[in-house]
């Protein structure tokens, strides 16, 4: 297939995607869409050599780009791209809260798709684009950018092939070490992310899904904002505030105390600004099919040392203990890792005293636990008519979706349970 990219949202993610595509398949991108492009050309810039070499959470080894990619065509309206341009496959990579409608006009249009998560944020949204993709004959695929990393299609494969015997139970936490930054920059309100469920979340629970293979059928859930948000002007920023050098949460006081790296001029508004109406910790009860049940639970203000992704698989001979930060070290002026580890340790009943089975994956400088690049080649074997199991479909991004939807709803409800009205 001749695949001929274009790209709806050119924020860090669309932009890392289109990157990643030239990787691969040099010439692909044909052009990109979104209000303004000034992420886009930061961005490509650094890959050229210039500026400071911000390339967020996406980072990837330097490759040859040609020179003539950084002026493909720009559009502030997507609907006239697909219009004008030779395009057959979409990113759609803009504000969650504008999936749906990017879906629809793709799907007009007959494009192959991928669909960043959340799929949508509102249920009658989330809901419409199920229904406009379940049947839909083109390629989709949906980016749960955890997925294809060594340690997951480890830990899955061990559950899968029954290692610890048949699924009883899951416990799973996100304690996130870098919470800060979701109330630094344009994720920190509702109406552009829905939730930190459907922001942070989706990820976590479409990994247990993916992992134990089952439909859930209700949850209940907690939750509340205790260390966000404020009486601040919503546009301050750490470098306009004369508290900059006392406020804990500045960015130059971490830089200074606690040698994190100065984020990007994206990521500095005050975290305790009046606008920001998101929790900054959940908890999760889930019900599956089979009696399986599992909790979930995620904060946003974890120090440094206390990042914390992963949890205990329980079967019926044993359990699994799955972790994505094992030992980890970040380079001051870059907040690169120099030193990642991911790990796996099983305990099985039958096992001698002293057995185990203990795996230690290295991700060190590479983004999302080195998932990145396998989810693009896997998205091009789709593309190319060949299967890949590590690519979330449609009917995946769904079911994550409508389960952070009935968490946030849950909460709303002081904890009613909710049942899963799926439709599958």
């Amino acid at each position: 297939m001749n695949i001929r990219v274009g790209c709806i949202g050119t924020g860090n993610a669309g932009t890392h995607h289109l990157l990643r595509m030239e990787k691969y398949l040099p010439g692909s991108c044909v052009a990109f869409s979104d209000v303004k492009r000034d992420t886009f050309d930061r961005l490509v810039a650094s890959y050229y050599g210039e500026g400071g070499g911000d390339h967020g959470d996406f980072r990837s080894q330097a490759f040859p780009l040609r020179p003539e990619f950084r002026n493909i065509p720009f559009y502030t309206d997507p609907e006239e791209m697909l219009r004008k341009e030779d395009i057959n496959t979409v990113i759609i990579a803009s504000y969650d809260s504008h999936h749906a409608k990017a879906v629809e006009t793709c799907v007009r249009h007959g494009m192959n798709i991928f669909l960043e998560k959340p799929i949508a944020i509102t249920e009658p949204d989330v809901r419409m684009v199920w229904n406009l993709l379940r049947n839909y004959p083109k390629v989709t695929t949906v980016n749960f950018s955890l997925r294809g990393s060594p340690v997951s299609e480890s830990a899955r494969r061990h559950i899968q092939n029954g290692t610890i015997g048949r699924i009883v139970s899951v416990q799973f936490v996100n304690n996130v070490h870098y919470g800060d930054c979701y109330f630094r920059g344009w994720m920190r309100t509702q109406n552009r992310v829905g939730s930190l469920m459907l922001q942070k979340a989706t990820h976590d629970l479409d990994l247990i899904n993916y992992f134990i293979g089952l439909t859930p059928v209700a949850v209940s859930a907690f939750g509340s904002r205790q260390v966000y948000g404020g009486d601040m002007p919503n546009d301050l920023t750490c470098d306009d505030c004369d508290r900059k050098m006392t406020c804990p949460m500045s960015i130059y006081r971490r830089q200074m105390d606690a040698s994190k790296a100065l984020p990007g001029p994206g990521n500095r508004l005050c975290v305790f600004a009046k606008e920001i109406d998101i929790e900054d910790n959940q908890v999760v009860a889930i019900q599956y099919e089979r009696g399986v049940t599992a909790s979930f639970s995620q904060t946003f203000n974890a120090p440094h040392a206390g990042g914390q992704r992963g949890g205990y698989f329980i079967g019926t001979e044993g359990i699994l203990d799955f972790r994505y930060y094992g030992e980890f070290d970040e380079f001051p002026s870059t907040g690169a890792y120099v030193k990642g580890t991911s790990t796996i340790h099983i305990t099985r009943y039958n096992d001698r005293p002293g057995s185990s089975i203990h795996e230690t994956h290295d991700w060190a400088n590479i983004g999302h636990f080195g998932s990145g690049e396998a989810l693009a080649e896997g998205w091009i074997k789709k593309l190319n008519g060949q299967p890949s199991s590590i690519n979330a479909d449609i009917r995946d991004g769904y079911v994550s979706a409508m389960m952070c939807l009935a968490a946030d709803k849950s909460i709303r409800t002081g904890g009613q349970m909710i049942k899963l009205d799926l439709n599958l």
